[in-house]
């Protein structure tokens, strides 16, 4: 008597993985008949729609079927195990890491958005499409093998969520629904609420902000709004006029589309670069030497000589020192000593220098903070350069390229 006696032992007889003659299967059913086939012969029970699905497909080949002395009708609607339940449900929901998540070195009060569906290949690659999205603006985990993602619960993450998913039958929290219709309303009038400079007028600012700028910049209504727009990610604007013509390296340092800005040596020199800063007032200024392409001490020349004409030497200061092996290291020694640059950092001074090699120590236990940097070179040590990011809102990049692993890396923020 033939042994196929359920249709999970047709789909093993149709893939080949039994003691039965071949049979023959069209193309296109190939991969997905020989892919359920392989899940039923490791022990994994059918769900439903697999059922309904391979009744379909083996239908079509019931004469091979019935030529290798099986009854098609009779195993087609046998079944070896029971059919495995699939829970389908696709929703959106807010939740918190200690009763939802299996997070660990996070803050257990932090609320997140869960997206929860069964797999479904065009469903993944939105999620992943509102991840790269999201990037900065909301955390974002999910367990390899579940059916759930998360993403970290703020207006941004809301709005973007619910906006794509509202229209895929998705049940959604009527809180995030809520939400985000409000986030919608803001953003359809941002002139009323977001902070802003709307055709040259300061507006929503909290008294906060305004109290920032002018302590930094003086009385508001005497300040260029330049100067506010180069600093406006220091006092929480969001909106600024893109408006204003980019005539110069001044203007295009304001206008700069994130905190580093590629300030080329062949388009602008160091004295026009120094010029635009002194103008925007930014200062602390923490300048970045090139000390491994033995570059040092030209920059420190052309940016003392520059200074020194604008501030105090005492308001300048160096904190390191090159090697007396070498001639440019004693020369570089020697220049600092002369002019009077090796002075204490504290509130008042407005430059320091150091090299790009090392992050000296007093720069982490003095007071001194600077908001922006200039950066000679791409060899930056790692130290430095997360000190930098995380203090200055103007980095400027001084080189010809901006390296790919400072482009396209997380190493360097």
């Amino acid at each position: 008597m033939n042994s196929i006696a359920t249709i999970e032992d047709l789909l093993e007889a149709a893939a080949g993985m039994s003691q039965h003659p071949k049979i023959q299967l069209d193309k296109e059913d190939i991969t997905i008949m020989h892919s359920i086939a392989r899940q039923v012969f490791k022990g994994t029970a059918l769900t439903d729609r697999q059922f309904a699905l391979m009744q379909e497909k083996l239908s079509k080949y019931k004469t091979q079927f019935i030529n290798i002395d099986c009854d098609f009708d009779y195993a087609v609607k046998q079944l070896r195990q029971p059919l495995r339940e699939i829970d389908r449900s696709k929703y959106i929901k807010i939740c918190t890491s200690n009763d939802e998540i299996p997070l660990k070195g996070i803050d257990y009060n932090q609320k997140w958005i869960k997206i929860r569906f069964p797999f479904n290949k065009t469903t993944i690659v939105t999620v992943q499409d509102l991840q790269r999205t999201l990037t900065g603006s909301a955390d974002y985990y999910h367990a390899k093998g579940t059916h759930e993602h998360y993403f970290s619960l703020n207006e941004i993450s809301i709005h973007y969520i619910v906006t794509t998913f509202i229209e895929k039958n998705f049940e959604i929290d009527k809180e995030l629904i809520s939400i985000s219709n409000e986030v919608e309303t803001i953003l359809k009038n941002k002139e009323s609420y977001i902070p802003g400079i709307y055709n040259g007028v300061i507006k929503n600012l909290s008294p906060e902000a305004l109290k920032n700028i002018e302590e930094e910049l003086g009385d508001i209504e005497s300040v260029t709004h330049i100067k506010i727009i180069d600093r406006h990610r220091r006092y929480g604007i969001k909106h600024i006029d893109k408006t204003l013509p980019v005539v110069d390296l001044q203007t295009e340092i304001a206008m700069r589309d994130k905190i580093e800005l590629l300030c080329q040596p062949s388009k602008h020199d160091n004295r026009y670069l120094l010029e635009s800063l002194y103008n925007l007032d930014r200062f602390p200024l923490l300048v970045v030497l090139d000390e491994a392409n033995n570059l040092a001490e030209r920059q420190l020349y052309e940016c003392f000589n520059f200074f020194r004409h604008v501030m105090l030497h005492n308001e300048q200061s160096v904190l390191f020192r090159m090697s007396n092996a070498s001639n440019t290291g004693a020369s570089f020694n020697e220049y600092i000593k002369d002019n009077n640059l090796n002075n204490w950092v504290d509130k008042q001074t407005k430059v320091v220098y150091i090299n790009n090699s090392k992050l000296p120590k007093l720069l982490i236990s003095c007071d001194w903070v600077p908001n922006a940097s200039i950066i000679f070179g791409n060899n930056v040590n790692r130290h430095v350069n997360s000190y930098v990011n995380t203090r200055c809102d103007l980095v400027i990049l001084r080189d010809e390229y901006e390296s790919p692993m400072r482009k396209y890396s997380n190493y360097y923020g």
